[in-house]
């Protein structure tokens, strides 16, 4: 074993590279129980997010709050669509770094109760101050995306990381799917399913199942993360060591999924690394060039994909002769969902066999260039009903056809997120880089809602280019967006942390 003055060094293995770089490597078995918990986590986001979606317009409407004038809708739902990302840009960036130090185990309990207790009180909210408190609350409290993404990329490696990616999108998918169905199903029970909801409680809350049906999500997942989820930061194990719990060898800490090797050291050998000397990363230290191009490809991609949840939740909900569908709320939340029930079928079906055919970068690109066809899409859907004036079969033949170009979306979430792990300068700085993506992403979407839907009303209200100059500047958005991938090397970077050293 190496050493310098009676030091013990530990050489830490990459948790990423390109699946090509070692194309005679064996692929290393998932670590399936920690995986699907980390994934049950991870659900949980987008089912609170989403679960508001279908029923939206109608609680700011209730509220009182536009004065009756539903043109006005647009601009109210924006924002509270974006306060979530408001909050948690301000936070997830700490929560990463959180994360470093007192372990990701830890970030993930306290946003999933976090995640609960706003959704129950968004359900019994009634005054837009109300829907303005709970909501902000849950962006406050929740660091579990860029936290679960770290975990995922440690119970992983060079190997298997793709596969977990794409599970990860198929867990998205299917909370983007869930949490609108629960909206549109589930609300307004004292009117629709009487029985023992048939009580005072959910006449004055009708949002209130939903929400609360919702909220027992991230409320089931932190039982079972508590009682089942092993702590995947490495100086998290070694401090353990210290204690009297059994000193990890190699071999334990394969079995718990930190994939590590001790170089020229017998498997028996002991090798801890003590928490203090590990390296601290700062966030202009972690802001290299490669972490920089990796966070500029994940924001345009959150960007024109928040700005789509937010036309089409409109879209489909307004009046037809104000321009949109005028769905009732339980259709819009089931339309919402198919749009989640084909991403989990392209994540599952598809991603796998398109990253291994076009490559990482060409995969990155064609996801923008679907989402070019996918706002298309609103002006052809929106021109067949002001012309029939009605929702005729031509009508539901463009909605596919949108959906199936929306299927992009996990595909490329997948792909970047192979590129952000592989940009991070050490192990030691994922949740600096996760939390630094997340909190990008999060200030975008707290930007882009807003104006979104203000593009949508101005466009519907002063018939700007006969209603769809909102999906027209979204389609140039889109070309641009797919501008980006062009920084992108052709293959995730390679890392040289195989000769990252700590000393103990």
């Amino acid at each position: 074993m190496a050493s310098t003055t009676g030091t013990r060094t530990r050489r830490l293995s990459p948790p990423i590279a390109s699946e090509d770089s070692e194309p005679s490597r064996n692929v290393t078995p998932l670590p399936l129980s920690q995986l699907l918990i980390v994934l049950y986590m991870q659900i949980s986001e987008p089912v609170t997010a989403h679960v508001i979606l279908p029923f939206i317009v109608q609680l700011v409407e209730d509220t009182g709050v536009t004065g009756g004038d539903i043109t006005r809708v647009g601009y109210y739902t924006g924002f509270v669509e974006s306060l979530f990302f408001i909050m948690e840009a301000l936070t997830t960036l700490q929560w990463g770094r959180i994360s470093d130090r007192i372990g990701r185990r830890n970030v993930m309990l306290i946003g999933l109760l976090g995640s609960c207790i706003a959704s129950f009180l968004f359900g019994l909210s009634h005054s837009f101050t109300a829907i303005v408190i709970s909501r902000g609350l849950a962006g406050l409290l929740n660091g579990n995306n860029g936290v679960g993404k770290c975990m995922l990329g440690e119970i992983t490696d060079d190997s298997n990381r793709a596969k977990g990616y794409g599970a990860l999108s198929l867990t998205w998918a299917l909370g983007n799917s869930i949490g609108p169905l629960l909206g549109g199903l589930l609300q307004h029970p004292y009117e629709r399913f009487g029985g023992i909801f048939y009580h005072d409680f959910f006449e004055r809350n009708p949002y209130f199942l939903p929400c609360a049906v919702a909220g027992l999500v991230p409320l089931s997942a932190f039982i079972v993360a508590g009682l089942f989820l092993n702590e995947t930061l490495p100086s998290k194990h070694q401090s353990a060591s210290k204690t009297d719990i059994p000193r990890l060898t190699e071999g334990t800490m394969a079995d718990s999924s930190v994939y590590s090797t001790m170089d020229e050291a017998s498997p028996s050998e002991e090798t801890p690394l003590l928490a203090n000397e590990r390296p601290v990363y700062t966030l202009r230290s972690t802001m290299t060039p490669r972490v920089v191009i990796a966070v500029a490809n994940y924001a345009v991609l959150a960007l024109v994909d928040i700005c789509f949840y937010v036309l089409m939740t409109l879209f489909l909900t307004t009046p037809i002769s104000k321009g949109g569908l005028g769905f009732p709320s339980a259709l819009a939340g089931t339309c919402i969902a198919a749009f989640g029930i084909a991403d989990g079928i392209a994540s599952v079906v598809l991603f796998p066999s398109f990253i291994r055919y076009l490559g990482p970068k060409k995969m990155a690109t064609a996801v923008y260039m679907a989402y070019i066809g996918v706002y298309c899409m609103f002006i052809v859907t929106h021109t067949v009903v002001r012309y029939e004036d009605k929702i005729t079969p031509l009508v539901w033949v463009c909605f596919v056809t949108q959906v199936i170009l929306a299927t992009a979306t996990p595909m490329g979430y997948g792909t970047i997120g192979l590129y952000i792990t592989a940009a991070a300068p050490s192990r030691f700085a994922l949740g600096a880089t996760n939390g630094l993506a997340q909190t990008t992403g999060a200030i975008v979407r707290c930007v882009a809602p807003p104006c979104a839907s203000t593009l949508f009303a101005l466009s519907i209200r002063f018939n700007i280019f006969s209603g769809n100059f909102s999906y027209l500047v979204m389609a140039i958005v889109a070309i641009g967006a797919g501008m980006v991938t062009r920084l992108l090397p052709e293959t995730p970077w390679e890392t040289d942390w195989e000769n990252e050293v700590v000393h103990e």
